[in-house]
C-alpha cells in the first residue's frame, strides 16, 4: 500500500511579474528571463521598535518602512530594455517616475502588489566576464498588499 505524503508546492517557476510605470509603460510590461538562482526578493522588514526601561518594563512603536525588492534579470533578458528604459528616462528628467509591480504565484495562490514606488539603483551595464552576468534593479515602494492564500 503507497503512503501519500503531502507535498507543499513552493515553485516561482511560474510566477509572473508585471512592472507598471504610469508615465512610461501604463499597461505594464511583463518581466521574465530571470536570472538561475534569483528573481525577485524583498528586504526583511523592521514592523517595530522597542525598548526596555531601568524599571524592566518594555515599550514598544510601530514603524512604518519602505518595502524594498529587488529584481534580477539575466543579461539577455528581454525585459532588461525596460529597466534600462526607465533608468535613462529618470536620469534625463533628473528625477522619478512612479511605479507598481504585481508578483502573481500561483504555487501558493497569493498575488503580491507594492505600489507607490520607484527605481533607487540599478544596473544598466551587465557585469561582463565569461559571460554577461546578471544585472540588478532595486526599486522602493510605499505599499504592499497581499492577497490570496
Amino acid at each position: 500500500m503507497a503512503i501519500e505524503l503531502p507535498v507543499g508546492d513552493i515553485s516561482s517557476a511560474n510566477a509572473t511579474l508585471i512592472l507598471t510605470v504610469k508615465s512610461l509603460f501604463p499597461s505594464g510590461v511583463k518581466l521574465e528571463m530571470f536570472s538561475t538562482d534569483q528573481s525577485l526578493s524583498m528586504s526583511e522588514l523592521q514592523i517595530a521598535e522597542t525598548r526596555m526601561g531601568v524599571d524592566g518594563n518594555m515599550v514598544a512603536g510601530y514603524l512604518p518602512s519602505i518595502k524594498e525588492v529587488n529584481v534580477t534579470l539575466e543579461a539577455a533578458s528581454p525585459s532588461f530594455a525596460f529597466l534600462s528604459e526607465l533608468y535613462r528616462a529618470s536620469e534625463m528628467k533628473r528625477g522619478f517616475y512612479e511605479c507598481s509591480l504585481t508578483a502573481n504565484v500561483p504555487s501558493i495562490a497569493r498575488t503580491f502588489v507594492w505600489t507607490a514606488g520607484l527605481l533607487v539603483k540599478g544596473t544598466p551595464v551587465p557585469p561582463f566576464k565569461k559571460v554577461l552576468d546578471p544585472t540588478s534593479w532595486t526599486f522602493h515602494f510605499a505599499r504592499l498588499y497581499i492577497s490570496g492564500g
